[in-house]
């Protein structure tokens, strides 16, 4: 049968397609990285109540965390299903939108698109299915998809089947963070150069598809894609300790700080590749890279000889609490090494030009010098909470100014003060919702973030936990029983459990009613 008379309808329908999302996102934005990885997606409704989890987040999870990749998630049923869909629709002649329609909803129904991969590849292999025609199929969905599984089928098609002309789609598709997994293993497949295609698409992507498409370049060689790792390739808006030891290892950060002189880019990347190995996380660390204690000097060397920034006081000090801190001591250097670096980090922030650039920071007007210089700060025992308190009043929602003046200071009762006045606690007594309330730009999201702290302080800051109580976030309702949780019961006013009895039947969410329930019972005399 010849491909000349094969030809696919458009879709029916005016329901928005994840094609048309994408080209207006790259109009308004250019290439990528868009904002919030291009959320919301078209087929979400803007009333309707988000996943507590999204679908990128638990891709993400599952190829980071159980070590999967899109070739080894494996599922049965739903990719039996559509490969029968499949066969009959490339052996139609011609096709009809009917039957496209139905495979996109059969996609749709697999939901899970990852767990299906490695199987449909191989069903679609024994069937030897005309490629010419599963390619078209796979564009048809890519571009007329209006569904995320459906559009992820598409893209998945093209891995398997496609070629150098579904480049630009696979790239522009990919931009959209809930995609670019499925489009990095596509364009690793079907390109005729993988490590570059890949690297287009994660200068495209931040958070998880920056972290899907870094993981696939582990073994480029090409030199402008180690020398990007190390200069900020590795930095997302998950945790830049997912990527560091790729950057590190791949990027040969050891080579490349042996000269005497290197680029500033090259240094601040380094500083950071360094921090996110010392704090460890979720990926490889400091453990796991034997060249790190030889890095770290270099890198002190080289800081050495430069003006000081307060990035680079606030790496210092991260370093020096590393080097002092007993997971060092699993490194391979000797006590002596260890100690002589201790002190090259103590006379390095003891000079008189770094510490006045910190108080210079400190002292500014522009909250956002400050908030670079409250790090710096802490490590060097500066004190900041006066200033901190300034720029509050200024910007009362700020959650990262309140999390420093939090976690910075002993006098709780101050910040509970300060909330008070400049909170808008009445407003934020709305009711019970099952929004879940993560975020950090609202003030009930500071609300949240003080009240998480004052199950440290039992007996302290009913008014707050009164409004959160209230607040229609679950977050702050669970953060206000965990305060209450740790009173005793004779401390507990008689407002609190006619609070709680007030909210109870009211409260739209399950596990706080029990967790209200239980409070009761432990306080009942």
């Amino acid at each position: 049968m010849s491909a000349v008379w094969w030809r696919l309808p458009s879709a029916a329908g005016d329901r928005p397609t994840y094609l048309a999302h994408a080209l207006a996102l790259s109009a308004l934005h250019g290439p990528g990285p868009w904002p919030e990885g291009g959320n919301p997606l078209p087929d979400e409704q803007p009333q309707a109540r988000r996943k507590l989890i999204p679908d990128a987040v638990l891709d993400g999870i599952r190829t980071q965390h159980t070590r999967a990749h899109v070739s080894e998630c494996s599922g049965t049923a739903g990719a039996s299903e559509l490969v029968d869909h499949l066969q009959t629709l490339v052996m139609m002649q011609p096709p009809t939108t009917t039957a496209l329609q139905r495979l996109h909803d059969v996609a749709v129904a697999a939901d899970r698109p990852l767990g299906i991969a490695d199987n449909l590849g191989r069903s679609l292999r024994d069937r030897d299915l005309p490629a010419d025609r599963l390619r078209q199929v796979g564009v048809w969905l890519a571009e007329q998809g209006t569904r995320r599984s459906a559009v992820a089928v598409g893209v998945i098609l093209l891995g398997l089947v496609g070629d150098l002309r579904d480049r630009e789609l696979l790239l522009l598709l990919g931009a959209l963070e809930d995609l670019t997994l499925y489009a990095a293993v596509a364009l690793a497949r079907s390109q005729p150069d993988p490590d570059q295609a890949v690297f287009e698409l994660a200068r495209r992507v931040d958070g998880w598809g920056r972290i899907h498409t870094v993981g696939r370049l582990s073994h480029t060689d090409d030199p402008a894609i180690k020398a990007w790792l190390l200069r900020g390739g590795y930095r997302n808006r998950i945790m830049d300790e997912y990527l560091a030891h790729t950057a590190a290892t791949v990027g040969d950060l050891a080579s490349a700080l042996t000269p005497n002189t290197v680029d500033e880019a090259l240094l601040d990347g380094a500083g950071g590749i360094l921090t996110a190995l010392c704090r460890g996380g979720p990926a490889g660390d400091i453990r796991g890279y034997p060249a790190g204690p030889w890095v770290i000097n270099r890198y002190l060397t080289h800081v050495g000889h430069r003006p000081p920034t307060l990035g680079r006081i606030r790496i210092v000090g991260t370093l020096r609490e590393f080097i002092a801190s007993p997971r060092a001591a699993a490194l391979d250097w000797t006590a002596g090494e260890r100690t002589r670096l201790q002190n090259v980090c103590d006379a390095l922030t003891a000079q008189a030009s770094w510490r006045q650039l910190v108080y210079q920071g400190l002292n500014s007007d522009d909250p956002a010098v400050f908030r670079r210089a409250i790090w710096p700060a802490e490590t060097l025992g500066i004190p900041f909470a006066d200033r901190t308190r300034t720029h509050l009043r200024n910007l009362p929602n700020d959650w990262n100014l309140w999390y420093s003046l939090v976690d910075g200071t002993d006098d709780i009762d101050g910040v509970l003060l300060l909330a008070a006045e400049l909170l808008p606690l009445a407003e934020l007594v709305t009711g019970p919702s099952l929004e879940v309330g993560a975020g950090s730009e609202r003030p009930e999201h500071v609300l949240d973030l003080i009240v998480s702290r004052l199950d440290a302080h039992p007996g302290k800051g009913w008014p707050l936990i009164k409004v959160a109580l209230s607040n229609s976030t679950i977050r702050n309702r669970n953060m206000a029983l965990n305060a209450l949780d740790a009173w005793t019961s004779e401390a507990v006013p008689d407002e609190a459990q006619v609070a709680i009895r007030d909210a109870l039947p009211i409260e739209p969410d399950n596990r706080i009613r029990d967790r209200m329930r239980q409070l009761l019972e432990r306080w009942a005399p």
